[in-house]
């Protein structure tokens, strides 16, 4: 059973990108939107970023801003 569990979960991560990536693309725009969805749904490579984003405290492709918002520092 684990064995099989395993084997799906590459899948079940590129496919939780695939659900994201149209908020992810409203988010951060369409260039920084795709590298980060593309990013997260390599197996062991989004896990890596995503543990680095969580240890630094912020994104490695930060969110754009709308008029009138002014970014945290």
């Amino acid at each position: 059973m684990s064995r099989r569990v395993s084997r799906s979960l590459p899948f079940l991560g590129a496919a939780i990108a695939v659900v994201t990536v149209a908020s992810t693309l409203r988010r951060k725009g369409v260039i920084s939107g795709t590298l980060d969805t593309g990013l997260n749904a390599v197996p062991f490579v989004g896990a890596a970023k995503n543990l680095i984003e969580v240890v630094r405290g912020r994104d490695f492709f930060p969110d754009r801003y709308g008029p009138g918002v002014v970014p945290r520092r």
